[in-house]
């Protein structure tokens, strides 16, 4: 940036006026400002503008009639008091690149505020949170919490599966956003599978009790207890539960398969969630086998080796993706 320059950062401006930028910006925020006469009454009408902005209760939205409606009212309350007329459509302006300021800057601050985890499509990882609890995220998951959680609240945002050990704490209750529905417990251990292409929601329960809703719809919420699974249908945005009958709900992170008179396309899809490998059945006929048997700590290879020599098929790998092929078991 020269000091000749028209145009400047909105979001540089932004963490200029709120202390936040470094030595370095300072000096281009100041160096644009000193550069022309034009660039020093447009910094100094937006920073007076912004001064006028109440900043001690942040929106968490920004309504733009709400934000006009109020700038302008402090606008004229300040001109009143010094005898300063603002002409109609440079408040406007002024008014549109401080909205536009403040919304910068509350991004900006959710994202400096925030800390993330994610997981690559091929590992898992498991974290503690602040106040103790613990969380395995599944691969390709991402989980969103505050710098200050557990100070006043216990609010998390998931993408993907993950395992949460919750620490018991009466008086913050732990919540889970999950874009389109929200899960909220005392402390309990659960299962969460929410991924962005699913058309549900699945929490399944291992200890205590979950309690899983339509955002921000509490009355309609549903209360899924050990054994029981409650699940949010997208598409037809409803909530129900039922019992859990998928002993291997867990293996993605215990890697313990637990088999009793499957189809080979449930076992295919099982692996695959587990070792995070595609598995493609070449033959439909092929859904007619069935097994019976258990894992523990296995890797895939040994696995397939047990399903190729059981079921009497081929297995076959190319690219990444193991191809299963044989005549059936009819």
């Amino acid at each position: 940036m020269t000091s000749g320059d028209r145009y400047i950062d909105m979001d540089l401006l932004t963490r200029y006026f709120s202390g936040e930028t470094s030595q370095e910006e300072t000096r281009k925020v100041e160096e644009w400002m000193s550069g022309s006469e034009d660039n020093r009454k447009e910094f100094d009408q937006l920073k007076q503008a912004w001064d006028l902005m109440d900043k001690t209760h942040p929106r968490r939205e920004i309504n733009i009639d709400k934000e006009w409606k109020y700038l302008r009212n402090k606008i004229h309350a300040s001109a009143d008091q010094h005898h300063k007329v603002f002409h109609f459509r440079r408040v406007i302006q002024i008014a549109a690149a401080v909205i536009l300021l403040v919304s910068i800057g509350l991004v900006s601050r959710q994202m400096i505020l925030n800390k993330s985890v994610n997981t690559k499509m091929t590992e898992t990882r498991e974290i503690s949170l602040p106040d103790g609890s613990k969380v395995t995220l599944n691969a390709g998951s991402k989980i969103i919490y505050a710098k200050n959680y557990a100070l006043s609240n216990r609010q998390v945002k998931l993408t993907g599966e993950a395992y949460f050990e919750v620490k018991r704490d009466t008086t913050l209750p732990f919540i889970i956003i999950l874009n389109d529905a929200e899960i909220e417990v005392l402390g309990t251990s659960f299962n969460v599978k929410a991924y962005k292409g699913s058309n549900k929601i699945e929490v399944t329960v291992t200890e205590g009790q979950v309690s899983l809703y339509e955002k921000d719809i509490r009355n309609k919420r549903i209360i899924a207890t050990v054994g029981e699974k409650a699940i949010y249908d997208r598409n037809r945005k409803i909530v129900k539960k039922t019992l859990n009958a998928d002993q291997n709900y867990m293996a993605w992170k215990t890697h313990k398969l637990i088999f009793n008179n499957d189809k080979l396309s449930t076992v295919a899809e099982t692996v695959e969630n587990v070792y995070h490998r595609k598995i493609v059945l070449k033959n439909e006929k092929l859904n007619s086998c069935t097994i019976t048997t258990r894992f523990e700590g296995k890797d895939i290879e040994t696995i397939l080796k047990v399903l190729e020599s059981t079921l009497d098929i081929t297995i076959e790998q190319e690219n990444g993706i193991i191809y299963l092929s044989g005549e059936g078991c009819e």
